[in-house]
Parts: C-alpha cells; sequence; structure tokens
C-alpha cells in the first residue's frame, strides 16, 4: 500500500472475523473484517496496515494458515468467494493458487511435518493437495447443509503414509488414517451433540497423547426448550475419537445454538488447558478456561464495568456506554497462538481484544487512547476521551467534513458510530455518540462560525445493498433533523412538522437515536436564504422531500412530483443537492416489491421552484436502483448519475450516467462493475471527475477519476479499499482529497490535477 494514502476516523468500530498469529513469528497477525478489509500487523497488534484491494480482501468464513516452516509462507481465502491465495512474503502480496479447487473455503489445514500436504474443508466437501496446494482433488463429498468447519492433522500419531487427520462439521466428526485420502465417521453421541459447534485438539508430547475436544447443543436446545439458557456439552475423547465422554457442560444463552459463533481454543504448549469462547457477551463468562482439559471453568472476561473483576480493554464502546451496554453484541472470532498458550484474541462487532497473561488482563487490537487522554471515566453524553487510529478501520462512513471556519476541526458521519470530530486535523478522533446510530450528511452554515445541522436516522446502509436489497432490515424506521451551535458538539432536534416530529426544539438524546417517523438521510441549506432564517430541505427515506424556512424550526411537505404515489409506492427520498443556480436536485433509490426491484419512481428529479414541484429526469433510464449524483457547478444541466445492476433480475442496467442537457438525453459515462454508486465534481476544476464502486469482488478498483470530465477514466493509484463512497475536498489544503468507504473509515489522499495543469493536486 503507498504511503500516500492514510486511513482517518476511528479504527475498530465493526465486526472482525478470523485472526490468525504466525506460529513462527508471534508479531505478525491477519484479521480479516466482514466488510470486505484484510488487515496485516508486524507488531502484534498496535498498528495495522489495509491490504490492497487486488492482494487480499476479507473472508469472514475461513481464517489463514501460516506455514508451521516457512515463515514467509501463509495461505488465506479471498473475498466473499473464498478462494484460495498464497503470500510468500509475510502477507505483503497475495496470488492465486490451486488447480482444481473451488472457492466458498471454510477451513484450511497444513500437515505440520510434511507441509506440501494440505487439506481444506469447502462448502461442498474436502480437497487435498500433495503439492503445497498447486493442484487439488475431492477426497470427500458433503451436504450441502453440513459443511466442514474444522480440519486438524494429528500431531501424535505422525508416520509418512498413515497420518491421522480429523474433520469436524455441524453434525458429524470424521477421521482420516491416511493423510486425508479417504475419511470415516466418528460422530459423538447426539444426545450430546446433535449440534456441533467447536472442536479443538492438543496434543501432550510427554504423554505423546492427542486430546479431541468437541462443543455440542443437545436436540432439546435446537428444538428451542430452554427459554433461558442452553445447557451444551464439551466433550473429550483421549482414543482419536473412537470413544467420547462428557467433560463438562456449559450454560449459553437460549437462541444463540443457530448461528452464533462459538470456539473452543488448545495449545499444544499447555495441552491441559482449553478456553470457551461463547457466542455473545455477558456481564461475565464470555470467554471461560478450563485447566482440567474441561471438567472445570472459570470465567476469564468481564464485561461489566461496575464489576471489582472488570477486566477488558477501555475503547470508545467500554468508555461512553452504559456499564453492561455492550452485554448482548454478538462475538465474532477467537483465536489461540499456536506457541503461546496465554496468548488469546477474541472480536466482537466493534473490537478486538487481546490477553497475554491467559487472561488476567486484556487489551484493545484495534483503537488507543491518545496519550494524556485517561479511557476511564464515568458514564457521560459529552466525549471526554479522544482516540488514536490504528490503521484497522472497518467502519462505513458516508460524507467527510472540514469545518468552513477551523481547518483544524474534521468532522466524518458514520453508519452505526453515528458521528466523529477532529481537532487536529485527523490525528485524533473524539465519537460523538450522542447523535444517535447513523449521520448521513451535515449541512454547515456559510456565514455563521459553528452552526450546523446533520441528517440522523435509525436505519444504516441506505442507499446500498443491505437496504435496497434486503439483506438487512429495510422498513421504515425513524429519523431527524439536528441542529448545533458548537461545530457538532451538542445537539438539539429541529423536527416540527416532519412526520412524527416534536413541534419544538429539544436537547438531543442518544439514549432516544430518533425523534421521527422515517430515516432522515440528507439535509441541506440554500445558501442564499437569510442568515437567521436559513432555508433548509431534508429528505426522508420512504417519505419524500421537507422544506424549512426558519432554520429548521418548522417544516412542510415538499414532494410533490417526486418519487410514485401510486401502488408500489415509492418516495426513498435518499440525496439532495442544490446548485449555484438555484435548482434543487433529489435522488430515489430502489425498492423491493414482491422480492423483485421495482421501476417505479427510480431515478433523479429536479426542482425549480424550491421544492414546490418536481419533474424525473431520467424517465428514458430503465433503471431499478439509483444511487448517488453530483451536478457541474458550472451548468446544473450537467449531471453524473451513479447506478447499481439489477442482480436479482440479472440485468447489466447499471454505471455511471452522464446528461448535458439537463436529462432530455443520457450516455453512459463508464461501466466498470455491477455496483457503481457515484461521482464528485472537482469543485475547483470541474472537468475532473471521481467516480466511486461499491463492493465489487475485488475485480476492479474502486476509486476511479476522469480528467475530461467523463470522456475517459482510469484508476486513482494507491487507493487501497475495494469500496468507496463519495470524495471530500479541503478548503485549506488544494493538494488532498477525503475519500469516504463502504466499510473502511476515510481515507487521506492526494488530489488528481486536470489535463490542463490548473489542479491543485500533488500528483499527476
Amino acid at each position: 500500500m503507498t504511503s500516500d494514502w492514510q486511513p482517518l476516523g476511528l479504527s475498530g468500530g465493526g465486526g472482525m472475523f478470523t485472526p490468525a498469529i504466525s506460529p513462527l513469528d508471534p508479531g505478525l497477525v491477519l484479521i480479516t473484517c466482514d466488510m470486505s478489509g484484510s488487515y496485516r500487523s508486524e507488531d502484534g497488534g498496535q498498528t495495522w496496515s489495509l491490504l490492497p484491494w487486488d492482494q487480499l480482501t476479507g473472508c469472514p468464513f475461513c481464517g489463514p494458515a501460516f506455514h508451521p516452516k516457512d515463515p514467509d509462507v501463509v495461505f488465506a481465502a479471498y473475498s466473499y468467494a473464498a478462494t484460495l491465495r498464497v503470500s510468500r512474503d509475510r502477507g505483503q502480496t497475495w496470488s492465486p493458487i490451486g488447480r482444481s479447487l473451488p472457492g466458498d473455503l471454510r477451513a484450511i489445514a497444513i500437515d505440520p511435518q510434511r507441509p506440501e500436504r494440505m487439506i481444506v474443508g469447502a462448502k461442498l466437501g474436502l480437497f487435498r493437495s500433495v503439492d503445497g496446494g498447486e493442484t487439488w482433488s475431492r477426497v470427500l463429498e458433503t451436504a450441502a447443509d453440513d459443511e466442514p468447519t474444522h480440519v486438524v492433522f494429528d500431531r501424535a500419531n505422525a508416520t509418512a503414509d498413515r497420518r491421522i487427520v480429523f474433520m469436524a462439521s455441524r453434525t458429524s466428526i470424521r477421521r482420516s488414517e491416511d493423510g486425508g485420502a479417504t475419511w470415516r465417521a466418528i460422530t459423538p453421541p447426539r444426545e450430546s451433540a446433535a449440534r456441533i459447534v467447536s472442536f479443538a485438539t492438543a496434543f501432550d508430547a510427554v504423554a505423546n497423547r492427542l486430546t479431541a475436544y468437541a462443543w455440542g447443543y443437545p436436540q432439546a436446545a435446537l428444538d428451542g426448550k430452554a427459554p433461558v439458557a442452553a445447557i451444551t456439552h464439551v466433550l473429550r475423547s483421549d482414543d482419536l475419537g473412537r470413544s467420547w465422554t462428557s467433560a463438562s457442560t456449559i450454560d449459553v444463552p437460549a437462541g444463540w445454538a443457530v448461528g452464533g459463533h462459538h470456539f473452543l481454543l488448545a495449545c499444544d504448549k499447555a495441552p491441559d488447558r482449553l478456553y470457551a469462547v461463547l457466542p455473545l457477551n455477558l456481564p461475565r463468562g464470555t470467554v471461560q478456561r478450563s485447566d482440567d482439559r474441561g471438567r472445570t471453568w472459570r470465567s476469564i472476561a468481564t464485561s461489566d464495568k461496575t464489576a471489582a473483576d472488570f477486566n477488558l480493554p477501555v475503547n470508545y464502546c467500554t468508555a461512553y456506554f452504559l456499564p453492561r451496554s455492550i452485554v448482548g453484541w454478538a462475538i465474532c472470532n477467537a483465536f489461540i497462538d499456536p506457541s503461546n498458550p496465554d496468548r488469546l484474541v477474541y472480536s466482537h462487532y466493534c473490537h478486538v481484544h487481546e490477553t497475554r497473561d491467559g487472561g488476567a488482563t486484556w487489551r484493545g487490537l484495534d483503537t488507543r487512547a491518545e496519550p494524556g487522554h485517561p479511557p476511564m471515566g464515568e458514564h457521560t453524553l459529552l466525549p471526554r476521551f479522544e482516540w488514536a487510529n490504528t490503521g484497522l478501520v472497518v467502519t462505513t462512513t458516508w460524507n467527510y467534513y472540514v469545518d468552513p471556519f477551523d481547518r483544524d476541526r474534521h468532522t466524518i458521519a458514520y453508519t452505526d458510530l453515528g458521528m466523529a470530530q477532529s481537532t487536529n486535523r485527523g490525528r485524533t478522533w473524539a465519537w460523538r455518540r450522542e447523535t444517535g446510530a447513523n449521520t448521513y450528511e451535515m449541512a454547515w452554515d456559510p456565514e455563521v462560525k459553528g452552526r450546523v445541522w446533520a441528517a440522523f436516522s435509525s436505519v444504516h446502509d441506505i442507499p446500498n445493498n443491505n437496504i435496497v436489497l434486503g439483506g438487512h432490515w429495510h422498513g421504515s424506521g425513524t429519523g431527524c433533523v439536528g441542529y448545533s451551535e458548537d461545530h457538532g458538539r451538542t445537539w438539539s432536534g429541529r423536527n416540527g412538522g416532519l412526520p412524527g416530529g416534536d413541534d419544538a426544539s429539544r436537547a438531543y438524546d442518544w439514549s432516544i437515536p430518533t425523534m421521527g417517523d422515517f430515516p432522515v438521510t440528507s439535509v441541506i441549506l440554500d445558501p442564499r436564504s437569510p442568515r437567521e432564517r436559513r432555508r433548509l430541505f431534508a429528505s426522508l427515506f420512504e417519505r419524500g422531500v421537507f422544506r424549512s424556512d426558519d432554520g429548521g424550526f418548522s417544516w412542510r411537505d415538499a414532494s410533490r412530483g417526486l418519487g410514485c404515489d401510486t401502488n408500489p409506492r415509492n418516495r426513498r427520498a435518499c440525496r439532495l443537492k442544490i446548485h449555484a443556480d438555484g435548482s434543487l436536485f433529489c435522488v430515489v433509490t430502489g425498492n423491493l416489491v414482491d422480492g423483485k426491484l421495482s421501476r417505479a419512481g427510480v431515478g433523479l428529479y429536479r426542482s425549480d421552484d424550491a421544492g414546490e414541484s418536481w419533474r424525473a429526469l431520467t424517465d428514458n433510464l430503465d433503471i431499478r436502483w439509483a444511487c448517488d449524483f453530483d451536478v457541474d457547478p458550472r451548468d446544473s444541466g450537467v449531471i453524473y448519475l451513479g447506478v447499481c445492476d439489477d442482480t436479482l433480475a440479472n440485468r447489466e442496467d447499471g454505471g455511471l450516467f452522464k446528461t448535458t442537457d439537463g436529462g432530455k438525453t443520457w450516455r453512459l459515462s463508464a461501466r466498470k462493475s455491477s455496483r457503481h454508486f457515484g461521482a464528485t465534481v472537482d469543485p475547483a476544476e470541474p472537468d475532473v471527475v471521481y467516480m466511486t464502486l461499491n463492493y465489487n469482488d475485488g475485480k476492479v478498483p474502486a476509486l476511479w477519476v476522469s480528467r475530461d470530465a467523463g470522456g475517459s477514466w482510469s484508476p486513482v493509484e494507491g487507493f487501497p479499499f475495494c469500496s468507496a463512497h463519495r470524495v471530500a475536498f479541503d478548503p485549506f489544503d488544494e493538494g488532498v482529497i477525503y475519500v469516504t468507504t463502504y466499510g473502511a473509515s476515510a481515507w487521506r489522499g492526494p488530489r488528481a490535477r486536470g489535463l490542463r495543469g490548473r489542479g491543485k493536486g500533488s500528483r499527476p
């Protein structure tokens, strides 16, 4: 990754999966994110680098496997397709490997004594290689609902050809006695393990004994007959799986038998020790330790801040949230250092924790408090601490702002995290979680220092795939127009007249993160309006556009002609812009109706009378999923519109479209993938246009630039992530841009130069 690009904002903050520690170099750590990033650390997790999108994108299903003898070699699954890649330079660069090996990998195992022999578990079975991963053959076929989850080589019975290997799936355990060529079932008792959720082995070199462990749910728990807690069983075998005994039971809160992540972790360096990581954060007992081969357990992780034995690392979640607010958060993954039984890593949907003393103390691997800002203290609505970015950035951001009156004050609008602010140009960040879960946009007053409005929402990812395609909850949510007079440090709601809104402003309370009946996804200010009676426009997802002529105290509907009022109704307004000539624009995104994307109402709209009426600009574009747009500052008839494919109907109707006649005609300016998000015009040199793509399986770059107003496009050099949203410019620094992303926070990089050499960039 080029040093021209620097990650900004809060690190951590999302689901982090498949941590792996090199057995030959404890400083070398890899971790992936479900938002597509893969990260590498050479200092044991103190700092991280995002691996470039074309080298290794994140796969949350399958963990990396380090070579047992060569410290430079590591294998990993690439992207959600989970195809095999190899690195021969300690994880810096990666290349595909594996003839005859399909994707959908779930486990990678390397024979510790004969590393040229490898076995992988895939969605539909087991595959074996005897030439270091170059070629593969299927050795076991499994059912689609019973994919292999664990593959482990025996370390005790290590003859050249009679190598014992174990495979565990959700319903069975199998064993091979010939190095993985053939397999037979050795399933534990179904009354204790109708569903197997984790499997581990530990080799005792003194006793020359391999102990196998299986963690299982009885059928009663799967049937939902445990309303409070499911009694799960930890089973142990000392005879290579021929017989099993119940070592102990562990209570797991009801409802987590299906879909929750459970982990049994063991290390050959301490063969009697076993760790169990439960599928969700509890006040205590999320991580448990046994020192007698699973017979007895004790808690080594306490997340309740009020408890005397609280020992989790303090980060912006534990510092700001109420004492038990992370209780119930799902655990993503866990891993033990294969060369150090005292070192354990586990992650939940915001942070990564590590212990190096067997659970007595924990530290964070994703973020750290700025020196001089001690992170502990009582809960407060006002942020008190600042956090340094470590490079492990896994959050979604929508917009990046530089305060027009203060070059040092930067603000990021986040999904799920709300908002973050820096007063030192991005070196450290304070978390503004009192704004609620999602901040989509902010409107800074160009004349009044510190005055700003914001669009808050309880629904995330608008207008991306989770909402449009129904991957996440996508019903109507709630929202608020926020107002601040201190640069966004404190907020009140200005929602009078909005559906479900208050008649008057009141202090904004993060514990009640929305005040209206619809998500607010955009808010803009008309700079020509009087400074004490600002005209504002707000888009409400599923409801349309509203207008205020008194700075947000009162609002009225301004949606006539917008979207579609017929069946199916579509007023999924998600972005507004106002041009210098007063014209107003709004994009309406896709709508899922009876499992299909509907054409009704989708597209770009224009109002020339301040929202009193709207007309469609895209009637001659047959599209189903419009995302974002920008307008040339010189001419409101020149517009760029990002459109995603209707993948549900296998329609290749997406791309970046451009009109130069106000929507009468459109041409396809670029089509680089099925997920075009939008474009950003450089205000200083409008022929320079940036194009952004959402997640595209790591097939093409996510950030492109045109220096001839969309006539031709080239990738932006060095931008590392596979999914970008928008580009922002710094009014105080002509040489940089800021790029927000769908899963890797925000990035600062060099601004492009135009063909005429009048751009403000630092690179050609």
